[in-house]
């Protein structure tokens, strides 16, 4: 009896923390369950007018960079404890009379284990790999607008610790928070400095958690190390609300967000207004 209702238990905390995956190439600390998964198809515009430069200090660019995308973004669950992730990536993007029509950018594939859990929090590890596509140069590499599309032409892996609580925030559980933080080095292995990330994640679940308000803060650091000035090599802080609304309960919901980037180094200031489209099998 106490197996059943701890597996019973188990199961419901898992499909609650279906719906806390954010769009962002890497998801939260806790997995699929294993036979199920979740697809997400993102839809995002990119503009960058300003960039910061060598001293941080924010310029104009002359001409905007502007980059379309879309991300279908795909996990599984493996086994009980590993969620595969693969995320393809394809975009067009033009600044002045530069332009690089629709297509296949790059791809990023990944495995998620979990290493301890505990009621509502987890611990897990994720490694990834970064696989691009397309490796021409863009734009002018002293004018950083642009790095943007530099960043998706590395081949780099992304070595990840995530840890994800929350909790019920009254006796109904009609309202719950959650947590994620992750931190994770990432070696790029065509001449962009090495970065390290550190991630948050905060939510808020209301009407039974088909309604979610979350806030999600992403810090990209570099390590300094390029093997030429005309490599990305940046520190950028990015801020992302969001909402996300269940139409179709614990199936299918729309997500609307904005990324904003509020200071940085050798990169463009970025909005990146954004839909995506999530479906549970």
């Amino acid at each position: 009896m106490a197996i059943n209702m701890a597996r019973q238990l188990r199961s419901i905390l898992l499909a609650i923390f279906l719906v806390l995956l954010p769009i962002h190439t890497y998801a939260a600390a806790w997995l699929q369950p294993k036979g199920q998964g979740l697809v997400i198809g993102n839809l995002q515009q990119y503009v960058a007018c300003n960039y910061w430069d060598q001293q941080s200090q924010l310029q104009k660019s002359g001409a905007c960079f502007n980059q379309f995308s879309f991300s279908p973004y795909v996990e599984y669950g493996l086994l009980s404890k590993l969620t595969a992730v693969v995320s393809p990536n394809f975009n067009s993007f033009h600044q002045a009379n530069d332009s690089v029509p629709f297509g296949f950018e790059n791809i990023f594939v990944a495995g998620r284990y979990l290493l301890w859990e505990k009621d509502w929090s987890a611990l897990s590890v994720q490694l990834g790999y970064n696989q691009p596509i397309r490796r021409s140069t863009f734009g002018n590499p002293l004018i950083p607008t642009s790095t943007f599309v530099l960043i998706n032409r590395q081949s780099y892996i992304d070595a990840r610790l995530l840890y994800g609580t929350g909790g019920t925030l009254d006796p109904a559980k009609e309202n719950t928070w959650y947590a994620d933080f992750e931190g994770s080095f990432q070696p790029n292995f065509n001449g962009a400095a090495d970065e390290f990330h550190l991630n948050m994640m905060l939510g808020l679940k209301t009407h039974g958690g088909r309604l979610i308000f979350e806030l999600q803060e992403f810090n990209s650091i570099r390590c300094n190390n390029p093997k030429n000035i005309t490599f990305p090599n940046y520190n950028l802080f990015t801020v992302m609300p969001n909402v996300i609304y269940w139409y179709k309960e614990n199936v299918a919901a729309i997500q609307l967000g904005v990324y904003q980037d509020f200071f940085g180094t050798n990169i463009g200031r970025g909005t990146t207004p954004f839909v995506s489209l999530w479906w549970r099998f």
